[in-house]
């Protein structure tokens, strides 16, 4: 039985990928490690040193994929290409092949895992198995992201396998969006159909599994010499330092406020460690690499506005290369002032929302003209347009002019 671990990044995760590895291989140093670079070698890099076979994301053969590499942004395309990269590591030989975040550290050995794949297909893990009564608007989340982590899947080299790949494998390529409102979130909200389309299928529900965020009110770590236990019962097999920041402090991580390391002192030591470990492994250095798929080749940004305006048009850009500044995406773009030098999409969400910015003030005072223009009726209708347009792939007719 040949079994295998990967993860997918692209450069600025570089150093999360090495420290996943140096775990796993602690444990499993029999087992092939792969990693999947979303992303291109700079001039001079030597990567025959890294405990791990890399693979390049262009040499996994997805049909026009620059195209894809384009349409999607860079978390959306590190996710959607996971499938694909399955596929290919069953084909070279492994008959079980373990995907993780690059921001997992491996704690024990994970047996459980590849002995649940001698009898399943397909292995996957909640992210929680109780409410959280302190947090009810996790379940709102769950519903939005999805019931299942896919920071973690497994898979055995079966047809069923197989079957759940391809399938998987079209959904991601072709509408893997980040697009939460809509009912799309990347690769993970599919997940949610697979214990009802198909067999042989796991949930592994082990609570040293996946622990992170939004599992942690349900677990507890204990320091047991070098090892952890989850809960005083069982030991701790992976940790998922989800939206973690090296220089973060007491914050475990950007996507919550409800735990930090003072209110949980158990998990200090364990945060502490793997910080040291990324630092070791170059954080610091690899972050400032541009991203290979973040711009023309004349150096101009793809914003999210123009990913989701060729998305949008794929009858007229499906083909070619579109980072091409001499091609026919870029002129179209630029004859629609679809160009930018700069890309703000993350500045304004949930939690970043300010009634007191002055943006957000004139845009309310316009909402409120409106309101009393149209009347209620009529501003009601616009509301549920602006809900359909506010997805950038529906605003196709605001576009115009696609030859």
């Amino acid at each position: 039985m040949t079994s295998a671990a990967c993860t997918i990044v692209s450069l600025n995760y570089l150093p999360y990928a090495r420290t996943l590895c140096e775990s796993f291989r602690r444990f499993h140093p029999e087992c092939n490690f792969y990693v999947l670079l979303v992303d291109r070698l700079p001039a001079g890099m030597d990567v025959s040193k890294e405990n791990f076979h890399l693979v390049l994301a262009e040499e996994l053969g997805i049909p026009n994929f620059k195209v894809v590499a384009f349409k999607f942004g860079i978390l959306e395309l590190n996710t959607n290409v996971k499938p694909t990269f399955l596929k290919r590591l069953l084909a070279l030989g492994a008959d079980q092949v373990v995907y993780f975040d690059p921001d997992i550290l491996i704690c024990s050995p994970i047996d459980l895992i590849y002995r649940s794949l001698e009898t399943n297909s397909i292995v996957i893990t909640p992210h929680c198995k109780s409410p959280n009564q302190g947090d009810p608007y996790s379940e709102v989340l769950l519903l939005i992201n999805g019931v299942y982590n896919l920071g973690f899947v497994a898979v055995s080299h079966t047809a069923e396998a197989d079957r759940f790949l391809s399938w998987w494998e079209h959904r991601c390529l072709s509408l893997g969006y980040d697009e939460r409102w809509a009912g799309l979130f990347v690769d993970q909200k599919w997940i949610n159909l697979v214990p009802s389309y198909f067999d042989s299928v796991f949930v592994l529900k082990h609570p040293g599994c996946n622990v992170a965020y939004w599992n942690l009110h349900e677990r507890t770590l204990q320091a047991t010499g070098e090892s952890w236990t989850v809960n005083g019962i069982v030991p701790l097999l992976f940790f998922h330092f989800s939206g973690i920041s090296v220089d973060g402090g007491g914050r475990i991580s950007k996507h919550t406020d409800q735990f930090d390391l003072v209110s949980r002192p158990d998990l200090q030591e364990l945060f502490h460690a793997y910080r040291e470990r990324l630092v070791a492994h170059g954080i610091r250095e690899t972050n400032v690499r541009p991203y290979a798929f973040g711009s023309f080749d004349n150096g101009l940004p793809v914003t999210k506005l123009l990913r989701a305006a060729l998305a949008a048009n794929l009858d007229a850009f499906g083909e070619g290369n579109p980072f091409d500044s001499k091609g026919l995406f870029f002129h179209w773009a630029k004859r629609h002032h679809l160009l930018s030098h700069g890309d703000s999409v993350g500045k304004y969400g949930r939690k970043a929302y300010n009634k007191q910015d002055r943006k957000v003030k004139f845009v309310n005072a316009v909402l409120r003209l409106l309101l009393r223009t149209l009347g209620p009726d009529r501003y009601t209708v616009l509301m549920k347009y602006f809900e359909f347009a506010s997805l950038l792939r529906n605003q196709r007719d605001i576009f115009s002019d696609a030859p």
